[in-house]
């Protein structure tokens, strides 16, 4: 007759380095890709190199062991800024790094005294929809054919949801 002996242990926590730096044209050869794969109208390299040599703008990337996993871009303007662009490599995506990459970008803001953030987003894009809702978001406009192809139907322009948070 054996007798087993059943012990639990606690699941292992593997800690992971994740810096936050501001972009540089030197990143660019790592976000395009990113970029491309996540949006059906990619923005173009010199859309993103013009976006991060702003010095206006806030652009910074998200990194696990040097390896950058995800991009913000945003435009300030006095109280108030824009996101503009925010990806995360597709890999990394549904493990909390847009959460914590867009929290990054509030405390910044919050540093710069803005208290709101303003985006627009397609009306097809539910997950992203779903993403701001979430963090406290609120729906405040509809821009009529804002977009100018739509994923679904290339011919058709595609709506586009103004979205805030005031904090």
């Amino acid at each position: 007759m054996s007798s087993g002996i059943t012990t639990k242990t606690k699941p292992t926590i593997k800690l992971i380095s994740i810096s936050y730096n501001r972009l540089s044209r030197n990143d660019i050869d790592s976000i395009v890709p990113i970029e491309q794969q996540n949006s059906h109208n990619p923005w173009s390299k010199n859309q993103l190199i013009e976006s991060i040599l702003n010095p206006t703008n806030l652009c910074y990337s998200i990194s696990i062991k040097n390896q950058i996993i995800g991009f913000l871009i945003a435009m300030p303007a006095l109280d108030t800024a824009d996101i503009l662009n925010i990806s995360i490599n597709k890999a990394f995506q549904g493990k909390g790094y847009g959460n914590k990459l867009l929290h990054y970008l509030i405390k910044e803001l919050k540093d710069r005294m803005i208290s709101q953030l303003i985006l627009e987003v397609r009306v097809s894009n539910q997950a992203a929809i779903a993403f701001y809702l979430k963090h406290g978001f609120e729906e405040i406009s509809l821009r009529k054919n804002y977009y100018m192809n739509n994923s679904k139907h290339p011919n058709q322009k595609e709506d586009g949801i103004i979205m805030r948070l005031k904090f």
